[in-house]
Order: C-alpha cells, then structure tokens, then sequence
C-alpha cells in the first residue's frame, strides 16, 4: 500500500468517524433536546433558550464539528479518487452531506436557530413559535435521513479495496 492509499484511508476513516459523530448528535438532539424544547409549544421554547445559554451550547457543538467534518469529506474525495468505486460512493456521501449542510444554512438556520434557539422566540408571537418550531421538528428528520444516507456511502466505500483504479489511456492502472 502507498502512502497516498493510507493517507486515503485514513481520511476516509475520519470522515466515517466525523460524519458517525454528526449523526450520533443528531439523534442525542432528537432523543433528549427536542422534548425538552419541543414538549409543550411555545412555552417549552421559551423556557429551554430563553435567557439561558443552551441555544449556545447546541450551536457551539454544531460549529466546531462541521467544518473539519467538511474537509475530511473534501479531503477523501481527492485522496480515493483514482479509486473508481470509492469514488463514485464518496462522491455519493459528499452531495448528500453538502445538500444536508446548504439546507440548513438557508432553512435550519434563520428558521429555527435563530428565533428559536439564539433568541428564545423573543418577539415572535406563541402561534409562530410553536408553527416554527413544528416545521423545524418535521423537517429535521429528512435532514437526519439525509445525514445517515451520507454516512452509509462512506461505509460503503470503506468495504472497497484499494486495488481498483483507473485505468490509462495505455490501459495500465494509473
């Protein structure tokens, strides 16, 4: 095995690990946070961020795992990609975190991390937290999906020898 094929692997493994954490948290929040916050709309929000320091807590966990997440999963992709079959179930994996990761920059975020989380619901009326925060429950399970889809592509392409490459214009492996 080269240097390059375990550099490849082992980026390939700390994506899983990464991607496994994300995920792991995603449940720990669905599980245990969204009850808490989620029970009794809209005063369970009110109570669980407002004037606390949770909403920090949540996102301080999200914004110190994700962006070296991002770049295990970019760092793989170029690693493993003479690697045709680990490069297609990479490649896979990495739409799918990154569909993942702009949707809840543009939804997850100003509609649920913002008014929910970081301000308590502060200036929103009752039926608009509790209508937030039921959109942001339903629609994170799709996200959750999404997340768990991703990392079972990076499963996928760790089963898969290091072997299979790309073949040449002289048809040799590359």
């Amino acid at each position: 095995m080269t240097t390059r094929q375990r550099l490849a692997a082992i980026l390939l493994w700390s994506t899983l690990v990464l991607v496994g954490t994300m995920f792991g948290a995603s449940v720990y929040q669905r599980i245990s946070l969204i009850p808490e916050w989620g029970g009794a709309l809209p005063q369970s929000v009110v109570l669980y961020f407002r004037g606390t320091h949770s909403g920090q807590a949540i996102d301080r966990f999200w914004t110190t795992v994700t962006p070296p997440t991002a770049v295990a999963i970019i760092l793989a992709l170029i690693l493993n990609w003479p690697l045709v079959a680990r490069r297609r179930w990479i490649s896979r994996g990495a739409i799918l975190f990154f569909l993942m990761l702009a949707w809840t920059a543009v939804y997850f975020v100003p509609k649920g991390v913002i008014p929910l989380m970081k301000r308590g619901g502060d200036g929103l009326t009752p039926e608009a937290i509790t209508q937030m925060a039921r959109a942001w429950i339903f629609w994170d399970w799709f996200r959750m999906a999404g997340t768990l889809g991703s990392y079972l592509c990076f499963v996928k392409a760790a089963t898969l020898q290091h072997g299979e490459r790309k073949p040449t214009s002289l048809g040799k492996a590359a």
